[in-house]
């Protein structure tokens, strides 16, 4: 009997050690600038940001933000919540002897979400004016590890 009681009280005695450690706290994440503007191709393949509150309509124009942060994480969590322009009112067609069909308007509301790796201390959103993109007054709200990090009006001229 004692040979048992000391087996059982070196497992016991071992079983802390087996735990799994305290999950690490992530790092903080801290905001320090956000930019919203245009990206002209510079020299050599260089992107070169401007910012502006006004982007061109034109197809292919790049434009985008820029948020300064400091972290120690690897990747961060980034939401980007859009509001589109006003989308043209819904098409009804009617065809005699039936009901009057609605085709409804596209979405105003659109939502990416992606992980990005800063590049000496920045993360970058960027796009480019598509074919048939209407122009007009854009909200944009980019959410970084579920906290705002920076919300941008902007037009599309």
């Amino acid at each position: 009997m004692p040979r048992l009681a000391a087996a059982l009280i070196l497992v016991l005695a071992t079983l802390p050690s087996l735990a799994a450690p305290p999950a690490p706290k992530e790092a903080p994440v801290e905001i320090v600038s956000a930019e919203f503007g245009v990206f002209e191709p510079g020299a050599k393949d260089e992107l070169v940001f401007e910012p502006a509150s006004i982007i061109p309509h034109r197809l292919g124009q790049r434009y985008g933000w820029i948020i300064e942060l400091r972290t120690a994480r690897r990747s961060v969590s980034v939401r980007e919540e859009y509001l589109l322009p006003e989308a043209p009112k819904a098409k009804e067609t009617s065809v005699p002897g039936r009901e009057t069909l609605e085709i409804p308007s596209q979405r105003r509301h659109q939502v990416s979400q992606r992980q990005l790796v800063p590049v000496e201390g920045k993360i970058y959103g960027e796009w480019s004016i598509g074919p048939n993109e209407p122009a007009g007054h854009r909200q944009l709200q980019v959410v970084v590890e579920g906290e705002v990090a920076a919300s941008f009006g902007y037009d599309v001229k």
